[in-house]
């Protein structure tokens, strides 16, 4: 098994997926899953990009994970037991132990399984979202992420937005002559980063983010306009967090908050006897919720997860194998 498990995952790897050039690793895997018998079938979502969907007889569960990755492309690599490369966590090695547990399922008979593997989670879902129109109907979709090889429970939603603050433009020398932008948006930082935005007795605390920051002209002018882009992990609902932004800046003509994109929390179906976690990352569940029941779990540590260092090692992979097929039993 380990000597597969390597060759597969690399195999995974090295085709570059970072989102939006998802096609030749659909390729591959349409090829490999034809091979075995499955009915593959690809839906398009947008030119060259497609979701892929195969099935043995009628699926009563469905491994599911996504096909792209972030940039940069990663090569892979391996030193013994640690395996790295990109996508090697998130989510390949999910996608890697989920073939070899359907390779022992389907070696057994059984004949209620499939895959649904679908293009752009690590931007705008756009795959999940498309593949609710193509009429599936399994009890369970198993949706592979890095959790450690737990089952969540429970997943944060996501609010992100751009906060803009407009000053005014003056010298430097009189800072009296305008009204910095950055300078009131550093304080804002400040405030959010310090605010207890609300906790959850199962998903913990709502936590925040400010990942990027533009504005101003140079040194010597008192900057006119400041942009901050963030993202809260929401542990309660979204319209209560934006309840308390809004109250935050409603009389202030100078701050606009607009959201780019949101996700509420989720609870995801309960397995009695699998170890349990709640995850404070995104996924596409919140989407692929309309088709089945969530069952969110997978190998590798979501620490590593979009970093220089992504890797995963080898006894987690096998042991998301064994994860998966004993899920697939107890469904």
């Amino acid at each position: 098994m380990e000597e597969r498990m390597f060759k597969l995952l690399r195999e995974l790897v090295e085709f570059e997926s970072v989102s939006g050039n998802e096609g030749s690793l659909t390729v591959f895997l349409a090829e490999r899953l034809k091979s075995q018998g499955f009915m593959v079938s690809l839906q398009e979502v947008t030119s060259g990009r497609h979701n892929l969907v195969a099935r043995k007889g009628d699926p009563r569960i469905l491994y599911s994970t996504h096909l792209d990755t972030v940039a940069p492309f990663i090569p892979f690599s391996d030193a013994g037991e640690v395996l790295r490369g990109r996508g090697t966590c998130d989510a390949k090695g999910s996608m890697a132990a989920m073939l070899l547990a359907g390779d022992k399922l389907v070696a057994e008979g059984r004949d209620d399984i499939g895959y649904l593997f679908v293009v752009g989670e690590e931007t705008t879902s756009d795959g999940a979202k498309k593949s609710r129109e193509l009429g599936l109907e399994p009890e369970y979709i198993i949706l592979g992420e890095p959790t450690g090889n737990k089952v969540a429970a429970a997943q944060k939603g996501t609010l992100v937005f751009r906060l803009t603050v407009t000053g005014k433009a003056g010298h430097s020398a009189l800072p009296s002559s305008g009204r910095s932008a950055l300078h009131k948006m550093a304080a804002l930082i400040h405030e959010w980063t310090e605010n207890d935005w609300g906790v959850d007795s199962l998903r913990g605390e709502t936590t925040l983010n400010f990942g990027r920051i533009t504005g101003g002209v140079s040194a010597n002018v008192i900057a006119p306009s400041c942009q901050a882009n963030g993202i809260f992990r929401l542990a309660e609902s979204f319209e209560k967090t934006i309840r308390i932004i809004m109250q935050k800046i409603e009389h202030d003509q100078e701050i606009e908050f607009d959201v780019l994109s949101h996700s509420e929390p989720l609870d995801f179906a309960e397995v009695p006897g699998f170890e349990k976690e709640v995850v404070a990352f995104g996924s596409d569940a919140p989407y692929l919720k309309d088709i089945a029941d969530i069952v969110m779990c997978g190998p590798g540590s979501i620490i590593y997860a979009h970093s220089a260092e992504e890797q995963i090692r080898m006894s987690d992979l096998l042991e998301g194998v064994d994860l998966y097929y004993r899920l697939a039993r107890a469904l």
